[in-house]
């Protein structure tokens, strides 16, 4: 019988489970709450098992058939270890071994990365990466993440901080901090969040009227608003929205001549804003980047939406296994 590769990506609220065969088709998805009440992280990965066995034990296959388990967390990870240097949203302080606890239920190999590392390998294997070898996704949400993958592998470095691409520092004047501490990180001005620390510094300083400026005074300006007034025409939001994208190009120039991918891919809420954004970036990106570096590199909308962290987790199991060691 064909094997299969059990997928979690584990999230703050939700853990997002899925069973996938050995082509990285899905058979089934489903999630389960996060259990965050217990800090060694025990508690929530033996949920996360039980309800794998749960699925398994209802499906065609039997346990015997797993070939590999896949995990995706939200926190700095040792990938040849499994360890988790602290995941602020499952309230890990302390480093969580999650690969160690996790082979205490499990016979079978079990990887574990980055949750922006896996997403990037679920575009790379099954979304807007189209399979190419070197693909590089940026998340563009509450903050700015990614990962890049490399001659078909996912860039981790000597300890496993590579592809933190968030903390780029390209706000020179370091007016915002950023989460990790220090001012200036490309998440200050280019992510949801940033696009609303643009706004608030702006504003006071420019003579452009705006649609959202009841928004502003009530200190409830979102990134969606900001973008759908400059899809109307709103002058101030196109100037916002032309100052993130340029920072995003920016980020695209760099990531060019350093990688160069073939893909560069967007994923995240605010990728949805449409070619008001995606075309500004694509415009800039063409105006910096070193010529040779981005011929044929395409930026493209990420595919996957929710599914690319479940996606990219079997992922690991389909490029460190299946395809690396060859075995089926």
């Amino acid at each position: 019988m064909e094997k299969i590769i059990l997928a979690a990506d584990i999230g703050g609220t939700t853990c997002k489970l899925g069973i996938f065969d050995e082509q990285l088709e899905r058979i089934e998805k489903w999630s389960i709450k996060t259990d965050t009440s217990d800090v060694t992280g025990y508690a929530l990965l033996e949920n996360v098992y039980e309800s794998f066995v749960e699925h398994v034990d209802n499906s065609e296959f039997a346990f015997s058939d797993v070939l590999g388990v896949g995990i995706g967390i939200p926190g700095p990870v040792n990938f040849e270890t499994g360890e988790v240097n602290g995941a602020v949203n499952l309230y890990w302080k302390e480093t969580v071994n999650v690969r160690e606890i996790f082979q205490q239920f499990v016979d079978c190999p079990v990887y574990v990365d980055n949750d922006a590392n896996v997403a990037a390998l679920g575009e790379k294997h099954k979304g807007a990466g189209h399979g190419a070898d070197d693909v590089v996704a940026i998340t563009l949400g509450t903050g700015l993440g990614g990962g890049i993958i490399s001659n078909g592998e996912i860039v981790h470095g000597h300890n496993g901080s590579g592809a933190e691409i968030g903390h780029f520092r390209v706000d020179h004047d370091q007016r915002f901090k950023c989460n990790c501490g220090k001012s200036g990180c490309i998440e200050t001005v280019a992510s949801a969040t940033g696009v609303v620390n643009l706004v608030n510094f702006y504003y006071p300083k420019l003579t452009f009227k705006s649609s959202i400026l009841q928004l502003i005074k009530d200190n409830e300006v979102t990134a969606k608003a900001v973008f759908d007034a400059a899809k109307a025409g709103d002058q101030f939001c196109i100037f916002i929205t032309e100052r993130v994208a340029n920072y995003i190009a920016y980020l695209c120039s760099i990531i060019s001549v350093t990688s160069n991918p073939k893909y560069i891919v967007l994923g995240g809420g605010m990728s949805t804003a449409g070619l008001i954004l995606i075309e500004n970036i694509k415009t800039e990106y063409h105006n910096l980047t070193f010529t040779p570096a981005q011929q044929g590199t395409e930026i493209v909308q990420a595919k996957l939406g929710n599914d690319a962290g479940i996606t990219g987790a079997a992922g690991l199991i389909y490029t460190y296994i299946i395809e690396k060691e060859g075995v089926k």
